[in-house]
Parts: structure tokens; sequence; C-alpha cells
């Protein structure tokens, strides 16, 4: 039950705001909390909680007394871009980062007397918890076809019946028409007697990012072939938390993987694991999944990634999905505990397992391909740091090798000729 929210006592408002010096406390912003617009003065401030005021807010931590949630100690003054900004990251922007931006903006608004020394800046990469992908479609094709939704296990039954089992069925049916990355002009495609083949059409990509409905299209592809690979390695998706989770084994239910870890060791971690109730030695009655949201972003007009945020699913029995009432509160309090350290850790558990610890990853479409880059984007910063958050990345890097270089360079050659045969006469202009 969520708890009524109870008005911040005037006196923390004024702590609060007598401390922020009319400025948004995130790092290089300047906007002014009380901005001039016309002859009125327009409020901009957002008193944003560091540690959330409901049990299963951003940065929740139930143990803390509902009257403490209320006061200028907890409480940060921001824009509102920024305080979007740190809810929607919340692990990211955790409580130990908030306090400390918290103090050094307030730092800057304290008495002279103080004689605050500037604190000693320290250099090091700022990881994006992102994996940038280096080739996707170019076409998608569509053909009229006489399944629908209704009917879409007909369809399945036909592509089971196929005897490659590494084949992506990356596929929608919208407006009577089925859409896929594979070319459906080849009569050996996957996909075979079950469209006209007399009605197949190519579309550009690029045009459909272009527009509402077909950048909705290209993502629905986009996540169909992720979820098809991703189901052959044991992972299942959970549409209604949008997040992907490892499924048991079904003989022994709990699940183990071995990866190397950021301090570059092999490392192995239960991704399906029963928790036991420490005074009893007996085990809670649900099942611990470790889960992420993948998402695919268009970034920049020829530039698209795939997102990794870790997060939390459970079970009745590693199983049946827990319905329980408590679910979120159960799940906020997991993840509250998940500190930066612990948060990077999973974010390279997950870019090993989607890449098989690799280079790269490649997911085929015939003459077409998606192509997950195993390197999470990063830029060098200049910044006081966090206490005790110091350890660095050991074994970010994977190398290229002559394996690995001659699989994209055919990759390359393959997708140059299709294309250049598809897009004849363009490439004649």
């Amino acid at each position: 039950m969520r708890k009524s929210r109870i008005s911040i006592p005037q006196t923390e408002m004024k702590i609060l705001f007598a401390k922020s010096g009319n400025v948004c406390a995130f790092p290089g912003c300047n906007m002014p909390i009380i901005a001039e617009s016309g002859d009125n003065s327009k409020p901009l401030a957002e008193m944003a909680h560091m540690i959330a005021y409901q049990d299963d807010g951003p940065r929740a931590d139930p143990n803390l007394p509902i009257l403490e949630r209320n006061k200028a100690s907890n409480l940060i003054l921001l824009c509102p871009s920024h305080h979007a900004i740190v809810d929607k990251f919340e692990y990211q922007f955790n409580v130990h980062v908030l306090r400390e931006m918290k103090k050094r903006h307030e730092e800057k608004f304290a008495p002279s007397s103080l004689n605050i020394v500037p604190p000693q800046l320290i250099k090091e990469p700022l990881h994006a918890s992102l994996l940038p992908l280096s080739r996707l479609p170019l076409v998608v094709f569509s053909a009229d076809t006489q399944f629908r939704k209704s009917n879409v296990l007909d369809l399945f039954d036909m592509l089971n019946t196929h005897t490659n089992r590494s084949i992506l069925y990356a596929f929608e049916l919208r407006d009577k028409k089925i859409y896929t990355f594979h070319d459906l002009r080849n009569p050996d495609n996957p996909f075979r007697g079950t469209y006209d083949q007399s009605t197949v059409e190519s579309l550009k990509s690029v045009e459909l990012w272009d527009s509402i409905d077909g950048h909705r299209l290209y993502v629905a592809l986009l996540n169909r072939a992720l979820k098809n690979y991703l189901k052959k390695k044991g992972v299942a998706y959970d549409p209604l938390h949008y997040r992907y989770y490892f499924v048991p084994d079904r003989n022994a239910i709990k699940r183990r993987f071995t990866y190397t870890s950021l301090s570059g060791r092999q490392t192995t971690k239960s991704v399906v694991i029963n928790p036991i109730i420490k005074a009893t030695g007996q085990p809670k009655p649900y099942w611990i999944h470790l889960a992420a949201n993948l998402s695919f972003q268009h970034v920049a007009p020829m530039q698209w990634v795939l997102t990794i945020r870790p997060e939390r699913h459970l079970t009745k029995d590693g199983f049946e999905p827990y319905t329980h009432a408590s679910i979120g509160r159960k799940i906020t309090r997991i993840k509250s505990t998940m500190y930066n350290w612990q948060y990077l850790q999973e974010i390279q558990l997950w870019r090993e397992f989607l890449t098989n610890a690799q280079k790269r990853r490649i997911l085929k479409f015939g003459k077409q391909s998606i192509v997950i880059e195993n390197n999470l984007l990063k830029e060098n910063i200049e910044w006081p740091g966090i206490p005790e958050d110091q350890k660095k990345f050991v074994s970010q890097e994977y190398p290229e090798d002559l394996f690995t270089l001659s699989e994209v360079t055919v990759l390359g050659q393959e997708e140059e000729e299709f294309y250049e045969d598809l897009f004849l006469d363009e490439y004649e202009e």
C-alpha cells in the first residue's frame, strides 16, 4: 500500500532553498530556480528526494523512518529536466552520488569563513551502459499474407518444419502483410509458402526511421530478433515489465553463469536462485532471476545502440510468475543495494552473455545482419569522484584477432554485394 504523501514542512523547505543559492544542484547546470518570464517570476524549483518518499519510488529505502524522508537533509533542489534524469537513471544517480552532488553544490554557497578547500579532481573514464551496433539491416521486406495475429500459431508450425534451428525468425504481422529482415524475393528464404510472392516489396530502413509508424515497426523487428536469439540461450521475456530474465535449468532449477569479472578473473554467479531465510535456513517462497531491460535506441541519424539496465525477476518456483502484492517492494529492496560496482559487474555479465565473450556478436538474416559490438562506449572525465568508489575496469576490452576480423570482413563484402544488387539503379546513377 502506498503511503499518503505528507507535505514537506515549511522549515525544511526554507533550509533547502537557502542552501541552494537559487541554482539547480546538478553539476554544470546554471538554471536559476526562479526564472524571469516577462514581468512575472516563474518558479522552476523541484525538491527531489534522494531516498524516495514512497517505498516503491526511485532509490527507495523502506528502513528510513517516514518522518526523515521530507527533511532538507534528504532533499536536493533541481530543475525539472535534471529531476527527471536522476529519477529515470536511479542506478547511475544513486543515493551516494546525489548526496555528494548536494554537498558540493551547497558548499559553493556556504559562508566564506568556512575556508572550504577546493576538491582534488581525478581523471577516469565514464562508461555508458550500452553497446554500439556497427551493422543493421538496411532493408525490410514485406508481402501480403493470409496469416494474422489470430492464427500466428499456424505460421509458427510452418516455420518449425525447417531443419535449420539457427535461423532467427524476426517478423511482424501488420495490415495483412508480413514484414521481415529476410529477403522474401529469395525462394529459399525461411518464410517460403507463407506469403504471396508476387506482392514482395523492399522498404529502405532509413526511410522507415523517419516516420513514427515505420520507426516502431523497425524497433519491433529488432526486438523480435533479440527475443528469438536469447530464447535459444535460455533467456525469456517478461512483457509486463519489459525485461529479459534467465530461465532455470530444467533439472536443477538453479542456474549459474561463468564470466570474466571487472577484476579480470573468472567468476561464477548464480543467475537463478532460491534465497534462504537466515534465521531458519529455510528457503523463501520465491525465486530470484537475474534480469535486464535490453532496449534498442536510435541515438544519431545512422547510429543505434543496445542499452543494458540490470533488473530482477521473481517466480514462485523458478517457472511460474510470482504475483504476490509485495513483489514491487521486494524488487525495490533488492535493487536498492545494487551500487555502482555491482551494477557495472552485472552489465559486464550481460555483455559477455550476449556476445559469448567475443569481440562482437553477429545475428544473421540471410544476407543482412545485426552486429552488436562488445565494447562499452566511454568518455574520459575529470571530476571530484565519490569516496570509496575508486575501483577500475580491468577486463572491459575484447581484442580483434584474425578470426573476428576475417568474419566481419566477409560479412561486409556479402552485404555490399547484396545491397548493390538490390539498389542497382541507384548505384548506376
